[in-house]
């Protein structure tokens, strides 16, 4: 009996089968769920988000995200705080929602001025979904307004061929952010009918030979989210033409005030002025920039008067920069008194009145006997 008892018929034997099964896969599924609750992590703030951007009205904020560890994807939503004049306390708690603002950046209005400004970043996954606040902004300030210029653009450099002007934009105030412009304008010499450079719009300006002979004037146009504005500098000093190298040879119609003619150099052949004798003297005649100067013209009298002749004798320097003349004494030279003789020298630029302009004057003696 009991061997009899302890055997299972077939239809026994297949049911405890499917109950182990049942049993197998029912601890699979217990051992995976409890695994999967184990890896859970739901969003956690380690970097406060942090808000840019100038706190003035009409002005544009921007929120970052902050740093979140958890598990990944992130999925992020924005909310905009508007707190007192303390930041709404420990983390903004005592901010109020701005209603409708829910992108990752926000335009001041007038309500905000006055108050200081948070964002609330809010990340979610799959686990959960966490928010944080982010620093407040300093106090809201009024609109500035559209651009307004309070000191003119100013010009820097050397008004002369092949240099560079620069302009500075002057002083300007309005709403934050503003850009600026820059337009070159040609004038006359007297800094008016002015005219714009065709592709002079950056900050600096290489002077051209079509420049040599006006002035240059800058626009500085400010633009900001409220207008723009334009402002225009005084103008340049006339542009003169580049200056040749020291010890070239320019001409006389190059040399203008404040450039002077400096009569630098002469020579007698022979060192000496005897009676009936004859003279070579050579002139040398350049600028206060040291360059020699082609086309001055040079005067030579004897003093006293009459001594030497010719009498007021004048050429002009040539290439070189020298003037020559041929002198002799006359019948009156005379001897008694002095072992010397002077000479009155003067170069001046024709058409120029001989006592002004770039005159230049010097007195210079050579041995008698």
């Amino acid at each position: 009996m009991l061997r009899q008892a302890g055997r299972h018929t077939p239809k026994v034997r297949r049911s405890l089968g499917l109950l182990v099964l049942l049993g197998m896969i029912a601890t699979a599924l217990v051992a995976a769920a409890g695994g999967s609750a184990r890896s859970q992590s739901p969003p956690k703030n380690n970097g406060q988000p942090v808000v840019s951007g100038a706190a003035v009205q009409g002005s544009t904020l921007t929120t970052s995200n902050g740093n979140w560890s958890g598990t990944p994807p992130f999925t992020y939503r924005y909310r905009w705080l508007r707190c007192d004049t303390s930041g709404g306390g420990v983390n903004g708690v005592n901010c109020a929602n701005i209603p409708g603002e829910t992108r990752k950046t926000y335009v001041l209005t007038g309500a905000d001025v006055g108050h200081r400004i948070r964002s609330r970043v809010i990340a979610t996954n799959t686990d959960g979904t966490a928010s944080f606040n982010s620093n407040p902004t300093s106090v809201v300030k009024a609109n500035a307004g559209p651009p307004k210029n309070t000191q003119p653009p100013t010009i820097s450099g050397t008004p002369a061929e092949n240099n560079t002007l620069t302009a500075n934009k002057g002083s300007w105030t309005g709403a934050p952010s503003i850009s600026y412009t820059y337009q070159w304008r040609r004038c006359d010499t007297n800094g008016g009918s002015c005219s714009s450079v065709s592709g002079a719009t950056a900050s600096t300006y290489l002077l051209k030979s079509v420049d040599v002979g006006t002035t240059l004037r800058v626009q500085v146009t400010g633009k900001n989210g409220q207008g723009s504005a334009t402002a225009t500098s005084a103008p340049t000093a006339v542009i003169t033409k580049a200056s040749p190298a020291p010890g070239a040879v320019i001409s006389i119609n190059d040399v203008s005030l404040p450039n002077r003619l400096i009569i630098d150099q002469y020579s007698f052949q022979p060192n000496r002025l005897r009676k009936h004798g004859r003279l070579s003297v050579r002139i040398h005649v350049s600028d206060s920039r040291n360059h020699s100067v082609q086309g001055a013209l040079v005067f030579i009298e004897g003093v006293p008067l009459g001594q030497v002749l010719p009498s007021h004798a004048e050429q002009p320097t040539g290439p070189d920069g020298y003037a020559s003349f041929n002198l002799r004494a006359s019948s009156r030279l005379q001897f008694r008194g002095s072992n010397r003789f002077a000479f009155f020298l003067r170069a001046r630029k024709a058409g120029e009145n001989p006592l002004g302009g770039v005159t230049a004057r010097r007195l210079v003696a050579v041995r008698l006997g």
